[in-house]
């Protein structure tokens, strides 16, 4: 059963995320994907991830996804023969069950914010406890606006009339809409 948790947020609303969750159990980040090397990229903390603060992608599912895994923890890559010859080497949670998956979203144009997601299809422990982690946090420090979390520098940019969405390309009506009243 997949579990997933969406937000917004800046990185700078990412930062105590990533605080209090690690306080939990120490991760890493490894961009997931499918790639010429079998040499995974692996970054031992948020900061170095070379994606955060840069431009969003149009849509969320577009956007730059880590696997999270403990320190410790070996990440998998499988080979993926290609129909037209040679080998592409993926990085996902086929083989990597111990992991979630993080994408941060962020600012895709100047008014339009695309949403972030932490997710597992994993069911073990560890994926389980992951999620926990950072879902926990992410309740704790972001304000829930309908049925999503909203970090407060992007609950800041709603309020100012940013587009709060998945998808830039989507109509307005579908966009977070900005409330009267915090829930």
């Amino acid at each position: 059963m997949t579990q997933r948790r969406h937000f917004f947020a800046t990185p700078s609303d990412l930062q105590p995320v990533f605080e209090r969750a690690a306080a939990k159990s120490p991760f890493r980040f490894t961009l997931t994907g499918l790639f010429d090397s079998p040499v995974p990229k692996i970054f031992p903390s948020a900061s170095l991830l070379p994606s955060l603060g840069q431009p969003a992608a149009v849509q969320t599912v577009a956007c730059p996804t880590y696997l999270i895994t403990p320190v410790g923890v070996e990440v998998r890559v499988r080979p993926v023969p290609q129909s037209v010859g040679g080998t592409k080497y993926a990085v996902d949670q086929l083989q990597n069950a111990d992991s979630v998956t993080f994408t941060h979203g962020g600012l895709f144009a100047t008014g339009v914010f695309i949403s972030g997601c932490v997710a597992t299809a994993s069911n073990t422990p560890t994926a389980k406890r992951l999620q926990s982690a950072f879902s926990n946090a992410i309740g704790k420090l972001f304000v829930k606006v309908n049925s999503l979390y909203v970090g407060p520098d992007a609950y800041k940019l709603l309020q100012q009339g940013c587009r709060l969405t998945s998808n830039a390309n989507s109509p307005p009506e579908f966009d977070l809409e900005r409330p009267s009243v915090i829930a």
